[in-house]
């Protein structure tokens, strides 16, 4: 674990523990180069801790990225909870860790994410300088996973007339609306059968049953619940020629980029394409939202350049959407620890 942590030259790691509550949590601070480093509060029970640890890792990266193709003034960062969403001692934990988030100064700045909402970030806010997604951010993340998808399809010449939809939380359900609304046909799928049923009955999509959505006949399939879904078996098992991910993390593995490429299917990293929710935060954080539609629509315009970049360079998206986050980081670089209080950039 620590050597993981040195090898990816994350600037924090913070591995809490609270007797009193039985709070084990982590919180990973990525790259504070363009700001304080803004992501998510994720609870969830995982297998080990270790496994906590590099979800964070991970996590905490892509909001870095993230940040820096969508232009934001924010670094990257994550904080996950071992524990279920709903445990009885929830409003205990939560503030707990957020006692230890409050102790970072203002260098992370939590939001909401798998297992909590805006009411968690409430009580967070008791604790900490600041939070974000006291608004639900889903559906602005929903909007840019929609311009990604229209940018894909018109590059690749790819049809949208059916669109898959994997998992049916806040994002995917409001993905469904927007491509409904439009006329589109729409299959989906989730873990829980109840929320399949609202989708049935609130839109008249079609589904399948769980393990049949990454291979069902679609044009586009766009995952939007866990991460590590695209496996190399699911990713020979594809019928849809355009990937689009409302999830993070969403690649089981960084090589499983090129077997897409060596397919033929056209992806677009999630770290590009589902910015809509951290342009929304950085919004709300900076305490207006002039221009947030245009960032968000910006992100039909950085997919269509990302895949024009790729197919010049012959490579697959995900190196060339990281070397352009890589680029504008390298530009604003100084000295570590990059963002303190007193240079805030965010008003």
């Amino acid at each position: 674990m620590l050597h993981d942590f040195l090898a990816r030259d994350f600037e924090q790691l913070v591995v809490c523990r609270d007797p009193g509550t039985g709070l084990e949590s982590v919180i990973a601070v990525h790259d504070t180069t363009l700001g304080p480093a803004l992501g998510g509060v994720r609870m969830r029970r995982y297998d080990d801790p270790e496994a906590a640890v590099r979800d964070a890792m991970n996590l905490a990266q892509a909001m870095t990225y993230k940040s820096a193709v969508a232009g934001l003034d924010l670094g990257g960062g994550k904080s996950v909870i071992n524990a279920p969403a709903d445990s009885a001692s929830r409003d205990e934990l939560l503030a707990a860790h957020g006692r230890f988030i409050g102790s970072l100064g203002g260098r992370y700045i939590p939001g909401a994410d798998m297992g909590t909402g805006a009411a968690d970030m409430d009580l967070l806010a008791r604790y900490v300088p600041r939070v974000s997604s006291r608004r639900d951010p889903s559906r602005f993340t929903a909007r840019g996973v929609l311009r990604a998808l229209d940018a894909a399809v018109a590059w690749s010449g790819v049809g949208s007339r059916r669109v898959a939809v994997q998992g049916l939380g806040k994002v995917g359900t409001h993905l469904v609306e927007l491509l409904r609304a439009r006329g589109t046909e729409v299959v989906v799928t989730d873990l829980d059968p109840a929320r399949v049923r609202r989708a049935i009955d609130a839109y008249g999509v079609e589904a399948v049953p769980v393990d049949e959505i990454l291979s069902t006949d679609a044009d586009v399939v766009c995952p939007c619940a866990a991460g590590g879904v695209l496996t190399e078996a699911a990713i020979d098992r594809l019928k849809a020629r355009v990937v689009i991910p409302g999830a993070n993390n969403v690649l089981a593995a960084d090589a499983d980029a090129d077997l897409l490429v060596a397919r033929g299917i056209v992806f677009v990293p999630d770290f590009v394409a589902n910015a809509g929710g951290v342009i929304a935060c950085e919004a709300e954080v900076k305490g207006t939202d002039e221009g947030i539609n245009a960032k968000i629509d910006a992100i039909g315009t950085t997919t269509t350049a990302i895949l024009e970049e790729a197919s010049r360079r012959g490579t697959d998206v995900v190196t060339v959407a990281t070397m352009l986050a890589e680029r504008r980081l390298r530009e604003r670089r100084s000295q570590r620890p990059y963002w303190q209080n007193a240079k805030s950039t965010i008003a």
